[in-house]
């Protein structure tokens, strides 16, 4: 295909030259008229010589001098038109093979026509230094924020986000690749797993909606299932999570890379281990040792730690984490009004810094919450 488009190129610009040649040698000469204006001027001294309107002397000095003047408009002519003639066969010459020939040339030493397309993820990833990634992400925010309507760029860009931390905006990525490029189930399982991520390894209630709608459209979608038995398994319902994973685990392919996350998980709830319930979760040994305990006793712990960072809040307002945390906890414990009133006092409490207030606000209408 690139050869068609070197061709017709090519073409185009051997024509550009050959054109004006071309009409140029159609042209009539444009000494013709000089030559038929002397013509007719010594047939005039002939007539007026005849009628005795002009004297034979005069006559005769009249016609010499249109006569020499008609043989130079005839000369002049012929050795222009030759060297014109050679001059537009030189030109067309050169169009015709020193053009293609140079182009050919260059683009023997500097051109790669089997080089495959590269897309932008595979540009980045192959990036000879990866520390300019960050400036590569940001010359696509900025292509983003020129072109908002780019959805295949949200895509590209959002894993990208979420392991730089950026969860947040990875987040707001995922959801306009979703409403710009159409749902699919991929799609929705991946803007739910970047709330599990945001959420600290919970899966939070917009999380569920999200892989809820990836089952919709894939009922056989691991990724959905999977967090889905995980909400399950964090909301106290030990039966329904296990019935989950433990269809997952039947129908996997023997070498499917999620089986053994499954396994693991159906080891839990069976009390066959005790590694942390949640994904992505806490690391510490505390973090650990409440993910292990009966869902009773961990309820109980996680709401005394949320009136703990409440009270805190109180005092130390300006913690812009601490009362994304608090909002995001209220949301999972499904106390929506404390939640709606955790986003009032932290618009109260961070009133005067309007990054803070931003990420209130997104994270308010992420989880429906109109405080």
């Amino acid at each position: 295909m690139i050869w068609l488009i070197f061709a017709l190129l090519t073409g185009a610009a051997v024509m550009a030259v050959l054109a004006p040649l071309a009409m140029r040698n159609g042209a009539q000469d444009e000494s013709a008229a000089d030559v038929a204006f002397f013509e007719e001027q010594i047939a005039e001294i002939a007539r007026e010589r005849d009628e005795g309107r002009l004297d034979a002397t005069d006559a005769e000095a009249a016609k010499t001098e249109a006569a020499r003047r008609l043989l130079r408009a005839e000369a002049a002519p012929k050795a222009r038109a030759v060297s014109s003639r050679k001059l537009a066969l030189a030109a067309a010459l050169a169009a015709i093979v020193v053009i293609p020939a140079v182009a050919l040339t260059l683009y023997a030493r500097l051109g790669h026509s089997d080089m495959p397309d590269m897309p932008l993820t595979a540009r980045l990833d192959s990036a000879p230094d990866r520390n300019d990634l960050s400036g590569a992400v940001a010359r696509i925010e900025q292509h983003l924020r020129e072109h908002p309507e780019d959805g295949r760029g949200y895509e590209v860009i959002a894993p990208y986000l979420l392991r730089t931390g950026r969860g947040e905006d990875a987040v707001h990525a995922y959801s306009e690749a979703l409403r710009l490029l159409g749902a699919t189930a991929a799609r929705h399982a991946a803007l739910g797993e970047a709330r599990v991520v945001v959420a600290q390894g919970v899966v939070t209630p917009q999380a569920k909606k999200d892989f809820e709608a990836a089952l919709a459209l894939d009922a056989a979608a691991p990724e959905a299932q999977y967090y889905l038995g995980l909400a399950a398994a964090q909301a106290g319902e030990k039966d329904k999570a296990i019935a989950i994973f433990s269809k997952m685990a039947g129908d996997a392919p023997a070498d499917a890379a999620y089986l053994k996350a499954v396994n693991a998980q159906l080891a839990i709830l069976r009390g066959e281990a005790n590694p942390p319930v949640v994904a992505r979760g806490p690391s510490s040994e505390q973090g650990k040792a409440i993910a292990a305990m009966p869902a009773d006793q961990r309820q109980e712990m996680i709401r005394g730690m949320v009136d703990r960072l409440a009270s805190r809040l109180e005092s130390k307002g300006d913690d812009v984490e601490g009362w994304l945390k608090l909002i995001r906890a209220y949301s999972v414990l499904a106390e929506t009004e404390k939640a709606k009133k955790a986003v009032t006092d932290a618009r109260k409490a961070l009133a005067s810094k309007q990054g803070d207030m931003a990420r209130i606000e997104a994270l308010a209408k992420e989880l429906n919450i109109g405080g």
